[in-house]
């Protein structure tokens, strides 16, 4: 090895340094030469210090010279951006010792960055979409990168024919040079038109909604449609050969050089697109080869295919897939199969062969999982719905995929069987990668109920309460710690569940609770300190069972008693009393203190698309609550909620949704009534929209301003919502309802109702809500007016 190293460092001396390779070999038959001096060279101007070049040198004096180090070195000079280009020169020095000479060429230093030609965007807009900036190195690769991203958004905003150039002007002396960008923007077109030609089997507003390529409307504005961008233009015009041959129509010709682009004015477009249908194609006989497991009559009830109908490849490959899924789902994983197509021109019908390769049946041998740095096996094992021993069924596998990722513990999850050593059984290999499951917030929010507040919160979604070495992370455990103080609110709030009690599907949570309110009315503020403790399992289905038990101490305090109030006056009596004439007598009454123990049952089914912007599904609830186990209240209360989301039309993602809601209280026990602070009410952005939060309800005979809540409520609302945008929605409501004083009574005859638009604009993650409602029918003692309601989350 010694003589290896010995010849390499002479070759590389002759080649690089001009030194005699029988000089080197002689002197290092033992050890390379010392390093005498380190010293630069600069062909042209000097772009960095020494002090700068040797702290990213290797090599220094005194040192034995490495061509391993001289290569690292020569590699990070590189990596500073400074240099265009960097080598090494041996030289030899007294005393058998040698200097080290870097040679240098460095690269100029962006002065500044110029347009010319442009006129519809300014120069500061133009150079974050270049991203280069004054003051870095010169890197004309980056530059000619740069002319392409601003073209790039050029023609995004509608201007096809642009050109975009660059050229540099340098400066040998200062080492400075100054980038131009010289733009032809060539102006800006909108597509006025878009028509078919040639098209009789299919309409062309079918065709249109194909494209990405829109025509400008009075929405384009906000959309940025109605431009035309080539590269998109021609995806479309594959998408839409794609989209005939899946009707049937396998011969349909869209020629791109026969597209017609007329100018009907210096700035509007009409594109026309010829098109050759050709015949339509029919689906012939199908039928199963290969099959021994199963029979074909079991095989083809997998598909979803009618002999006569347009013939599709699409369709055709999803059947081949559905067949083979039929075999996965049953352990046989490595069957094949595929679709062969037997076409009779003359008849204009396909005939499809399903050629099947069968294999083994295999069972699952053991699971065998990576990746999972802080998750513990148990956490993932739980969640999979294939265990060692079973049938490997592929679709079980899938789920188990889809709920490792729905736990959110990790960034990214792969389930695949794994060969083993013994017939007929496989591994279930999971890969996993970690995730951040934890979250600190703080900030600050607003309504127009609870107006403004500023909030801190710290969450972790896969929680070990007993694990302090590794961060209290690891069990898949929730944990939520939430502060907030505002000028109508205050709240801290403890929660924790364990999703898996005893290792059973059932989830044990407990919340501890203060909370500190004076939004609910100007005449009393109300403070509720507690717990709840709750169970939930999922039952069947997508519907699951919560049962919880809550005790809370409500305080009912600072009850206005002031004569001069707006709401209403006292009268001091002779004897100094104070009669009140104003304020509600439920609120008085209520002043101190009372203890709730009640215990609560809600089954909840929700198959919503998604959970913000949704347009299809369905979330509903029923709701049983008892309180007067112990305590100073009895009650019993049932409460009924659904909201279900229809799609309309896929333009603007239209889609109607509709909320129904009703419940009842009955007061139990001597105590005939139900406390105020735990009756219904309507009214805020939640419920009615045209009225203030809280307003539509039975009043106090005392204090008709003020709403003191019933006993039983229904409520319909309506919505018709639009997706403008992919942050942004508009909505037109209609909502309905009313409350009444006693319970079980459910007569419209006092309803309020109003009408509205809003609109949804996604911040944070979370959709800010603007409603502007308007009432048509104000119930007897409601305040009229429009309202204006603003909040966060959604209303369902």
């Amino acid at each position: 090895m010694r003589i290896i190293q010995t010849l390499l460092f002479a070759v590389t001396s002759l080649l690089v340094l001009g030194m005699p390779i029988q000089s080197i070999v002689a002197q290092e038959a033992e050890s390379y030469p010392v390093i005498n001096k380190v010293m630069t060279e600069f062909n042209g101007f000097r772009a960095a210090s020494d002090q700068f070049i040797f702290s990213n040198v290797q090599l220094r004096p005194g040192m034995n010279y490495n061509p391993a180090l001289l290569d690292q070195s020569i590699r990070t000079l590189y990596g500073t951006g400074r240099f265009e280009f960097v080598e090494a020169r041996v030289d030899k020095a007294e005393n058998e010792t040698i200097n080290l000479v870097f040679q240098l060429v460095s690269k100029y230093t962006i002065e500044r960055i110029r347009f010319v030609g442009n006129e519809a965007y300014s120069d500061s807009r133009l150079a974050s979409k270049a991203e280069i900036e004054s003051g870095s190195p010169l890197d004309e690769y980056t530059v000619s990168v740069g002319a392409d991203a601003i073209a790039t958004y050029y023609v995004e905003k509608g201007f096809p024919d642009v050109e975009v150039d660059y050229r540099i002007e340098r400066d040998e002396q200062t080492g400075y040079a100054v980038v131009f960008y010289d733009i032809d923007e060539g102006g800006k077109v909108r597509i006025e038109e878009i028509n078919f030609v040639g098209n009789e089997a299919i309409s062309s507003k079918t065709l249109r909604k194909q494209l990405e390529t829109a025509q400008h409307n009075w929405l384009s504005w906000l959309l940025g449609s109605g431009k035309f961008d080539e590269k998109k233009f021609k995806e479309d015009l594959k998408t839409l050969r794609e989209f005939y041959r899946d009707a049937g129509y396998l011969d349909c010709e869209i020629n791109e050089d026969q597209v017609e682009i007329d100018f009907i004015k210096d700035d509007e477009i009409v594109i026309t697109i010829p098109v050759v249908e050709g015949q339509l194609y029919y689906l012939g006989e199908f039928t199963v080869e290969g099959a021994t497991i199963y029979t074909p009559t079991e095989l083809l009830s997998a598909v979803r295919l009618e002999t006569s109908s347009p013939f599709s490849p699409k369709e055709v490959d999803e059947a081949a897939t559905a067949i083979r899924e039929y075999y996965t789902s049953n352990g046989y994983l490595d069957t094949r199969v595929r679709a062969e197509r037997v076409p009779n021109m003359q008849t204009r019908q396909i005939d499809v062969v399903f050629r099947i390769s069968e294999s083994e049946k295999f069972y699952v041998e053991s699971i065998k999982i990576e990746g999972n740095t802080k998750t513990k096996a148990r956490v993932i094992v739980r969640e999979l719905a294939l265990s060692p021993g079973d049938v490997f069924d592929r679709r079980r596998m899938e789920v188990s995929q889809r709920r490792l990722e729905n736990t959110s513990y990790f960034e990214d999850v792969r389930l695949n069987p794994e060969p083993t050593n013994v017939p007929g059984r496989k591994d279930l290999g999971i890969t996993l990668r970690e995730g951040r499951t934890g979250n600190f917030t703080f900030g600050a929010g607003f309504g127009s109920v609870e107006s403004a507040v500023v909030y801190f919160e710290m969450s972790q979604g896969n929680f070990d309460l007993f694990n302090w070495r590794d961060g209290f992370q690891g069990d898949g455990q929730k944990f939520r710690f939430r502060a907030s103080l505002g000028t109508s609110s205050n709240q801290i709030l403890i929660a924790f569940e364990e999703p898996w009690l005893f290792e059973q599907r059932l989830a044990f949570g407990v919340e501890l609770y203060r909370t500190e309110s004076d939004y609910n009315s100007a005449d009393y503020n109300e403070l509720r300190t507690g717990f709840e403790l709750y169970l939930r399992r999922r039952l069947f289905e997508l519907v699951e069972a919560r049962l919880s038990y809550r005790l809370e101490l409500v305080e009912i305090f600072d009850v206005d008693r002031n004569p001069d109030s707006t709401l209403g006056g006292s009268d001091i009596n002779d004897d100094g009393s104070v009669e009140n004439d104003g304020i509600a007598d439920v609120f008085q009454s209520a002043e101190g203190e009372d203890l709730v123990s009640k215990v609560g049952l809600t089954f909840l089914r929700d198959n919503r698309e998604t959970l913000v912007f949704t347009r299809k599904g369905n979330r509903s609830s029923l709701s049983f609550e008892y309180a007067g186990i112990g305590g100073d209240v009895n009650y019993y209360k049932m409460e009924g909620r659904t909201a279900h989301f229809i799609p309309t039309f896929d333009t603007f993602k239209q889609s109607l949704s509709i909320l129904a809601r009703a419940g009842s209280v009955t007061p139990l026990g001597d105590n005939d009534i139900v406390p105020f602070y735990d009756r219904f009410y309507l009214g805020g952005p939640d419920t009615l929209r045209g009225f203030d939060y809280r307003e539509v309800g039975p009043r106090d005979p005392d204090d008709d301003d003020e709403s003191v809540g019933g006993n039983s409520y229904s409520m319909v609302s309506f919505e018709y919502a639009f997706r403008i945008a992919e942050p942004l929605g508009l909505v037109v409501f209609y909502d309905w309802g009313f409350v009444n004083e006693n319970d079980l009574d459910f007569s419209m005859s006092d309803y309020a109702d109003n009408w509205g638009v809003g609109a949804r604009i996604m911040l944070m993650g979370s959709p800010l809500k603007l409603d502007l409602g308007i009432p048509i029918t104000s119930p007897e003692g409601a305040g009229g007016g429009t309202q204006f309601n603003f909040s966060f989350g959604t209303r369902f």
